[in-house]
């Protein structure tokens, strides 16, 4: 009997990626805060807000190998609590360090709860649905990141304590009902052990994985540079407030999530994997003109820094939607999803710093200049990406 799509628990996954989600936001939320209130420095607090990055660059392919080993719901229900634990700590030390080693611990939980969700979500939805819901999942993480920048500064109102308390106990009463949910466990075979060296071969010696987290690579680097300098440029070159340009990037995040959902639909109506990353790769490189022209009005630019960042929404739905086709087991779609992890971080820390040093030694004017390069490198892995389609294995 084929499997019918458990919507309900797919509802109930999404929001677990959600919850997760909500804790790198938060830290970006409190960062002046945090340095008016434990004296740090600005090196410090980019710490506070990195230790995720870098635990994901680090850790993501060896986080996805050990995730193999064991069962996707007991992995999530694992990484639910180290990130609940770790943000209650946090919210109860008094010095920068202590801080970011409890943001080591909840980078920690968030890396195993997003390794184990696309895997639980496969398992509960029909193949006819699977590319339209490993599609939309992608949107877990612009979806968290915009409600944090909304409810964050409120519940900063009474510390930012109370942000990180109040954080620590959404994820725990989360892994709570996930805990209670009629989720698949699947069994571990007797023999897991032997199958990692295999299943590790068959991630990184086929071209199919790889391109895919080369494409998240190219995807994040990119984001990570226009999302995070976008204020920056629109305070220093346009001379908008800092509110102002807050509420701008709120904006252009949540249209990134809108292309997440957007490439279900498009999935869901045949349209090729690879075709759909390939027109948000050209899409960015042109837009990148606009956004960093200094005759545009305010309104144009942050209408095609929005649409920018929505139509390379559609990237990251794409490759969650295509990652099965390539990993017929829930243990070898671990370790592909933790390749995707680590060169998705890799591209969130190289972006901003290749973005600065453009715009220092050629000014904003050469700003476009980095999206065009995005442009040749997304395309050209796009293409390969259609050729190893091709060769893939298509899932049950």
């Amino acid at each position: 009997m084929e499997l019918r799509t458990r919507w309900g628990a797919v509802a109930a996954l999404f929001i677990a990626g959600v919850v997760v989600a909500l804790q790198i936001g938060k830290a970006a939320i409190a960062v002046p805060v945090l340095q008016q209130e434990l004296a740090l420095s600005l090196v410090v607090a980019s710490w506070v807000i990195g230790a995720y990055g870098v635990l994901g660059a680090v850790a993501g392919l060896p986080a996805g190998i050990v995730a193999s080993l064991f069962s996707a719901r007991r992995t999530l229900i694992a990484g639910l609590l180290a990130s609940g634990l770790g943000s209650l700590a946090g919210a109860f030390v008094s010095d920068g360090s202590l801080l970011i080693v409890t943001r080591v611990i909840e980078g920690g939980g968030f890396l195993t709860a997003v390794l184990a969700l696309p895997r639980l979500l496969r398992a509960v939805t029909a193949v006819k649905d699977r590319d339209t819901v490993l599609a939309v999942w992608g949107a877990y993480m612009p979806i968290g990141s915009v409600i944090m920048m909304v409810a964050g500064p409120h519940l900063m109102a009474a510390g930012w304590q109370t942000l990180w308390i109040v954080n620590g106990v959404i994820v725990l009463a989360y892994a709570a009902v996930v805990a209670f949910l009629p989720l698949p466990d699947e069994a571990q075979p007797a023999g897991v052990l032997r199958t990692v060296m295999p299943n590790i071969k068959a991630a990184l010696g086929s071209p199919g994985p790889i391109l895919l987290a080369l494409a998240f690579g190219i995807y994040t680097f990119q984001y990570a540079a226009m999302a995070n300098l976008l204020p920056t440029l629109l305070v220093d070159r346009l001379g908008l407030s800092i509110a102002a340009a807050g509420t701008i990037s709120a904006i252009t995040v949540a249209a990134n999530a809108v292309g997440n959902v957007f490439a279900g639909a498009l999935l869901r109506f045949g349209a090729p994997f690879w075709a759909v990353a390939a027109f948000a790769y050209c899409f960015v490189g042109v837009a990148g003109f606009g956004v960093f022209s200094e005759n545009l009005p305010v309104v144009l630019i942050a209408a095609l820094a929005s649409a920018s960042l929505a139509v390379t929404g559609l990237i990251p739905a794409s490759i969650f939607a295509a990652a099965p086709r390539f990993a017929p087991t829930s243990a070898l779609l671990a370790i592909v999803l933790g390749l995707l992890n680590q060169t998705s971080n890799l591209g969130n820390l190289f972006g901003p710093a290749a973005m600065a040093t453009v715009v220092k030694h050629f000014g904003w004017d050469g700003a476009p200049y980095l999206f065009v390069g995005v442009t040749a490198c997304g395309l050209t892995v796009a293409l390969m990406l259609r050729a190893a389609m091709k060769h893939a294995r298509t899932s049950p």
